[in-house]
């Protein structure tokens, strides 16, 4: 929760920073301040045992940080690749991350098994390449500077609504918004789902991890196919099949026994992610003016991410005192009403324009 929560909280005021400041200097800052966390953990392991609130702080900073530097890395795409390439960047950064998503985990806990403080070393040290590779790279990260005079920051209270307005103008990006608000409680209770069925199942810890690395194999997929499925299929067509297949992926976990099985179904729920994320957000930067990404992209953030949070809650609420099969029925019946949503809504039955 700590984790997820800042997205929601910080996503606003991180899109007037965005359009504000230099986006590379605040990219580079965020990436600082999280290896300072990082490194936090890690000279209280050698220290001794780092108390629980300290992890907490850490993974809330981690959290708030990675929310600024998200959306001003959404807002730079459009300075650094053409128009015509947008979706094809959005497409191969979903690829990172879930590549990241089957080689952290196991690295962290190839580490982990060899000293506590190994994983938060190699953690510090990847924000220090990050911050290295975006200082090197050559383009600027917005079309012009904004002032930051003492008048100008009284405005920013007027300017947090922009985001929210230009949305309410583009019905096509506000719906897109309000289903992801109400789908990625699904998703992120996903992977707790997975892991309580998998143990409930009999399955190991190695075995769990074997099941994550195949659900980050289906994001990779995705993104991998994420293009060619763009071209063919209208980006509304794109993200109501995407919820049908979420829809028969969830009741797919009622008949499976093994983690192997778990982590197939949970795949395949994530190979329409990237495809959705690359078609919505591909268009939504190509439509939005450069002093506007960072914003917009906020304001989408806050309200896509807004319910996040809850879906762990849910899932280890409802397993714990009514069962598997209950909780499994309960995401599915929020996954249908979700599918039937994306495919009625009449703003996604027409291709957003692009600016």
């Amino acid at each position: 929760m700590a984790k997820w929560l800042p997205l929601a909280v910080f996503a606003v005021p991180a899109g007037v920073l965005a359009d504000r400041v230099d986006r590379k200097r605040l990219m580079i800052g965020c990436d600082l301040l999280r290896m300072l966390a990082a490194a936090s953990i890690v000279i209280a392991l050698i220290v001794g045992q780092p108390p629980f609130a300290q992890i907490f702080i850490a993974a809330f900073l981690d959290g708030a940080l990675f929310t600024c530097s998200y959306i001003c890395e959404r807002g730079a795409l459009s300075q650094i690749v053409p128009a015509e390439r947008l979706h094809d960047a959005v497409t191969q950064n979903e690829a990172r991350s879930f590549t990241a998503g089957i080689v952290g985990p196991s690295l962290g806990g190839l580490l982990f098994s060899i000293a506590r403080s190994l994983p938060f070393v190699a953690d510090t040290a990847s924000f220090l390449s990050s911050m290295t590779a975006i200082a090197a790279t050559k383009s600027q990260f917005q079309s012009h500077r904004h002032t930051t005079t003492t008048r100008s920051w009284r405005k920013v209270r007027s300017e947090i609504s922009t985001g929210f307005a230009w949305l309410r103008q583009h019905p096509f990006f506000g719906t897109c918004a309000l289903l992801f608000a109400v789908g990625n409680p699904v998703f992120t209770g996903l992977y707790l789902l997975a892991v309580l069925l998998a143990k409930d199942h009999g399955a190991s810890s190695a075995e769990v991890g074997v099941t994550f690395a195949i659900v980050g194999s289906g994001g990779v997929l995705g993104a991998l196919a994420a293009p060619t499925l763009r071209r063919r299929v209208p980006v509304g067509a794109v993200i109501a099949r995407g919820d049908w297949l979420l829809f028969a992926v969830t009741l797919g976990l009622l008949v499976a026994h093994n983690a192997l099985l778990i982590g197939v179904l949970v795949g395949a729920a994530e190979f329409g992610t990237p495809v959705t994320n690359a078609a919505v957000s591909g268009a939504r930067i190509a439509a939005t003016p450069d002093e506007l990404q960072g914003r917009v992209q906020a304001a989408s953030t806050m309200i896509a991410m807004s319910l996040g949070w809850l879906g762990p809650l849910a899932v280890g609420t409802i397993f714990e005192h009514s069962g598997a099969t209950t909780t499994v029925c309960v995401v599915a019946g929020w996954t249908l009403l979700l599918a039937v949503a994306a495919t009625t809504a009449p703003p996604l039955r027409h291709e957003p324009a692009t600016a």
